[in-house]
């Protein structure tokens, strides 16, 4: 799978356009709350110059008795103070309003963009997502770059209101001379570049330190995951697991902090030249002042309007270095949407026409990202009926095989036929659907025991009857009894007043919730289906799993070779070849590997 890349401006566009449609109302009322904060200032500063100008005028004429009776009679001072007066109070009425848009504005984007996210990754059909580096890593970016997007929208209102402010700045400054407003952005936009510049390369370093940020987040579960609590204390691994995350830490923080004090101090010489532009315009007012050209009003006004520029100035080049930051952290956000994966499901459904069974032809795999084969040259049939046991040593292929036969991955090479259709040709979902599997990394849903098995097969989620005839095949019916709530008892300790069970009650609820689907499989796959049973009760499952791989399709993984000796078939894997085939007297007969790993684990009973 390979990564679209982005420009900076692509991915600005992009996030624009996301923000815009994640909350249009909220970026509209902000729009105009900032035009009326923006502008009010600059109006505020042209009224005030007209109140000193009239101010003096009337102390000109004298001493000034009546105070209120002045003002009165002057409709231009009047209108004036009022309206310094009512602006003010009206910019600051409407900071809570601002508050209130702002967080709904928030909300909106990180909402939005979340689900957009989490819609991509939950209906990723190629699992190479989850157990590929570079889209681990893409996966970390992602998450950063939610952040950066939700920041995004308060830059632009941030921006917004730089605009409000430049704009009436720069036609009430050019008022002094045409060249002022041009000296100050000329010794401004040199600062853009240097925080563009800075920008990018900050990010480029949290780019290729990507890997190391996820790093730091394994160590941080493990030292405070309930998983690894007991063996964390009882083998005191506090200090070495907390030394390596502090170690990464302090690795990346010292990068970071070198390009940032870089940054800094080309931030700092250019914002000086900044300043020397604005003090240039300031003593040519006040000289202005003092040879009459100016009245003491357009001091104040000219004084306020250059610091009121710089600020809007200061605004808009800090958010610039901002919205170039965003732009790129935000690019894996649509590197994520748009990556396509390599599985894609076909058109075609399943036949009930012609001979049926599953055909492996001269198939191959290795992950993506690998050059290392997995799996080489793998020829197999398996027909209705018939249990094939999968066996082998650590490393041999086994459970990618089960992988492949799920479709959770394409064979690199090769080809797998189900009842002679390309598995590669069939709906995926219909596919799916017809098949059964436990995992040995099943999964432990945080939800009431009827959804972590009812979810197997949604359709019977609410028949009470269905459930508790799984569970009781499953040998762990006992559990609707014991549990306060029954079926609805919240299993999982994250849940409120939520039950754990045992690693033997979580797998036979995994065995439980392939059951409930039985009626609509052809294939079942166990991949380690008794490993975290106790001896006593593994001969209960292997009897279960015998009597519904009648009539189906069926594939067990184990290393316990009890349950393989059980099977119609026995497939021998080694570093990813079939170099054994037969039933259990056959290869015993035959006296090679499978004789020596069952031989071997059989004395380890004695």
């Amino acid at each position: 799978m390979q990564l679209k890349q982005l420009t900076p401006f692509q991915a600005l566009r992009r996030s624009l356009l996301m923000v815009i449609q994640a909350a249009p109302y909220e970026l509209r009322n902000i729009a105009l709350l900032n035009l009326v904060t923006g502008t009010a200032p600059s109006v505020s500063l042209f009224l005030s110059k007209v109140v000193i100008d009239e101010s003096s005028r009337i102390l000109g004429q004298g001493t000034v008795e009546n105070v209120i009776a002045a003002i009165l009679s002057e409709p231009k001072f009047l209108w004036s103070i009022s309206g310094v007066v009512l602006l003010n109070l009206m910019v600051d009425s409407i900071d809570s309003v601002g508050t209130v848009l702002f967080g709904a504005l928030r909300d909106r984007v990180q909402g939005y963009v979340q689900g957009k996210v989490l819609h991509k990754v939950a209906n990723f059909d190629d699992i190479a997502l989850f157990e590929t580096p570079e889209l681990l890593n893409l996966l970390e970016l992602t998450d950063k770059g939610m952040q950066r997007l939700q920041r995004l929208s308060f830059i632009v209102a941030a921006m917004l209101m730089g605009v409000f402010i430049f704009v009436p700045s720069v036609l009430l400054s050019s008022s002094i001379a045409w060249w002022v407003p041009l000296i100050l952005l000329a010794c401004s936009i040199p600062s853009i570049f240097v925080e563009m510049k800075h920008r990018k390369k900050s990010w480029r370093l949290e780019e290729t330190q990507a890997g190391i940020t996820r790093e730091m987040d394994i160590y941080a579960k493990l030292l405070t995951g309930e998983t690894y609590a007991k063996e964390l204390r009882l083998f005191s691994l506090q200090s070495i697991l907390l030394e390596r995350w502090r170690g990464m830490y302090g690795r990346m923080f010292g990068s970071m902090q070198k390009i940032r004090q870089e940054g800094a101090v080309a931030v700092i010489i250019w914002s000086l030249v900044s300043g020397i532009g604005a003090a240039f315009t300031y003593i040519y007012v006040v000289i202005g002042v003092l040879r009459g050209s100016y009245t003491l009003g357009d001091l104040a006004l000219y004084t306020g309007i250059i610091l009121q520029m710089r600020r809007s100035l200061y605004i808009m080049i800090g958010n610039s270095g901002d919205v170039y930051d965003a732009a790129l952290a935000t690019s894996p956000i649509f590197q994520l949407l748009d990556l396509e994966p390599q599985l894609h499901s076909g058109y075609l459904k399943l036949s009930a026409a012609g001979e049926k069974g599953i055909e492996l032809q001269d198939l191959s795999f290795a992950y993506p990202g690998s050059d290392k084969q997995i799996l080489k040259q793998i020829n197999l049939k398996i027909q209705p009926g018939e249990m094939v046991a999968l066996v082998g040593e650590n490393g041999a292929g086994k459970t990618t095989l089960a992988k492949l036969l799920c479709r959770l991955y394409d064979p690199t090479s090769g080809t797998i036929y189900w009842h002679q259709q390309d598995l590669r040709s069939l709906d995926l979902n219909e596919l799916r659907s017809r098949i059964a599997v436990v995992m040995q990394d099943y999964a432990r849903f945080p939800a009431t025991l009827r959804e972590n098995v009812g979810w197997g097969y949604q359709l019977k989620l609410s028949e009470d009857l269905a459930i508790q005839t799984v569970l009781q095949d499953a040998g762990i019916s006992h559990l609707i009894e014991e549990l306060n709530q029954g079926l609805e008892t919240p299993l999982g300790k994250q849940l409120e007043n939520g039950v754990d069970l045992s690693g033997g009650q979580w797998q036979r609820i995994a065995i439980a919730r392939a059951l409930i689907r039985l009626s609509e499989v052809e294939l079942l796959v166990f991949d380690e289906p008794t490993a975290a049973l106790d001896p006593k009760n593994e001969h209960d499952i292997y009897r279960i799993f015998k009597t519904i791989s009648q009539g189906r399709m069926a594939v067990v993984v184990s290393h316990r070779l009890a349950l393989a000796k059980m099977a119609d078939r026995i497939v021998v894997l080694e570093h990813g070849k079939i170099v054994e085939e037969g039933t259990h007297d056959q290869l015993m007969e035959l006296g090679d590997r499978y004789y020596t790993m069952f031989t071997r684990q059989a004395s380890s009973y004695l």
